[in-house]
């Protein structure tokens, strides 16, 4: 069973769609005490970095989805913003301090002629190590709506990038997460959710 965690500011909607689409089993909640009920734990989430982490805060699941993860070794799926609170920090929230489940922190996207700001459609992907039924090597399509990413400390758990090398997945111990919205990639995008469960 996975936890779809509902911090009110996201449209689960899609991630609903797609969950059932593939006969997951999943509860959506905002009580952290669901988490005893599930193995496994899917962090969706839209809006500024700010307003998601004071969001779990308010649910109580700040400390208790760091447990989850840190203590318990429940495999974690971030997507979009979902990802970046991972990470300890963001340039668009200062001073609020992420999950810290990964190190690194997260940065505005650069100017390119590549793509507008924010940065919303389809983008051709480049796997750079197998990753939740993805081959390495494969360049792959996905959707993305974000303005910021993730710089992580340490580039040896990037999976996937794309435009001039934006980190765009990661994968860290029991921790994944994807800046691009798998659950409107098509068949790309189901294949992590699928393989996601059945780890």
């Amino acid at each position: 069973m996975i936890a779809l965690i509902n911090l009110g500011n996201s449209n689960l909607q899609s991630v609903v769609n797609a969950l059932e689409y593939l006969n997951i089993d999943y509860m959506i909640t905002d009580n952290y005490n669901d988490f005893d009920k599930c193995d496994k734990i899917i962090l969706p989430g839209v809006g500024t970095f700010g307003n998601g982490i004071s969001r779990l805060k308010e649910l109580n699941m700040f400390d208790v989805l760091r447990k989850e993860v840190m203590v318990n070794q429940k495999p974690i799926l971030g997507i979009c913003l979902g990802m970046q609170m991972l990470f300890d920090s963001s340039e668009e929230s200062a001073g609020v301090e992420g999950l810290g489940l990964v190190k690194g922190k997260v940065i505005a996207l650069p100017l390119s002629k590549n793509y507008k700001i924010p940065r919303i459609g389809w983008s051709d992907s480049k796997v750079k190590h197998d990753f939740l039924g993805l081959k390495e090597q494969q360049v792959l399509d996905f959707y993305y709506i974000h303005s910021y990413y993730v710089q992580p400390n340490d580039f040896n758990i990037v999976i996937i990038d794309t435009d001039e090398q934006l980190t765009t997945a990661i994968q860290y111990k029991n921790i994944y997460a994807c800046q691009f919205h798998p659950e409107k990639s098509h068949n790309n995008g189901l294949c992590i959710l699928k393989n996601f469960d059945m780890l």
